[in-house]
């Protein structure tokens, strides 16, 4: 097992931050040194000319570290896109080598990492200046390229309701034909349990037919609950098996 995973989602807003930052709770509960990473992140909030990441910065909190905001999120837009276009609208281009060197620094630092990426797994970074008609493998680098350079297991946060199926067996399939090891996929509800048919039924239809494990459905967290300390309890067990032997 690598020293870190790699949450990816099956679309925009499926929770993948609150997962991530509650395995990283879980964790350090454990006595595990877990440390958080967020490479590149859209929609961050511009204070006096510095953009703060706030996904980033929540993962930073709650692994408590001492690296500054730069290395957990070293890639940053203000626009709320895909980080391509983002950087295109705002005439910048993503370092990747800037992702890389942080990435090489906190893996060794902490016992654990977990990097969350931006969006879904087939969110673009960058024009690789192809096209498929081309003849080249891809006219751009994808959520799925960076994981193949990290080289990192996955898990798939997807969302409960109508449509999780289909979001989630794409993007299970996109990673494996990438070849991605997939370790599995967490159900993050977005509503009361048993809110809609759909919630009721996806998570025991996706534990039949989906070719990598559920490996947990984490119960929906109205106030005055903290929805980070729900999903650490939630997926105790998990993060158990996650460190590696």
């Amino acid at each position: 097992m690598a020293k870190g995973i790699f949450i990816t989602g099956t679309d925009t807003g499926v929770g993948k931050t609150v997962i991530a930052a509650g395995i990283i709770r879980a964790l350090r509960r454990q006595g595990v040194k877990a440390g958080g990473m967020k490479p590149v992140e859209t929609g961050c909030i511009d204070e006096g000319g510095t953009l703060v990441a706030k996904d980033g910065r929540l993962l930073r909190e709650i692994a408590e570290m001492d690296e500054p905001a730069t290395v957990v999120t070293p890639v940053r837009f203000l626009y709320p896109l895909a980080p391509m276009v983002a950087a295109e609208l705002e005439g910048r281009s993503i370092d990747l080598e800037a992702v890389m060197q942080a990435y090489s620094m906190l893996i060794t630092k902490y016992d654990f990492l977990v990097v969350e990426g931006a969006g879904g797994i087939m969110v673009p970074l960058k024009d690789s200046g192809g096209s498929i008609s081309s003849g080249l493998s891809s006219p751009a680098f994808f959520i799925s390229d960076l994981i193949k350079s990290l080289d990192l297991p996955v898990i798939v946060v997807a969302g409960a309701g109508l449509g999780a199926i289909n979001h989630t067996l794409l993007t299970v399939a996109h990673a494996i034909g990438k070849g991605i090891e997939v370790l599995g996929v967490i159900i993050n509800s977005s509503g009361p349990a048993g809110n809609t048919p759909a919630e009721q039924t996806n998570p025991g239809i996706l534990q039949r037919i989906c070719p990598v494990p559920i490996l947990g459905v984490v119960p929906y967290c109205d106030a005055p609950y903290d929805p980070i300390d729900t999903v650490a309890a939630a997926l105790n067990d998990l993060v158990a098996n996650l460190m590696p032997e």
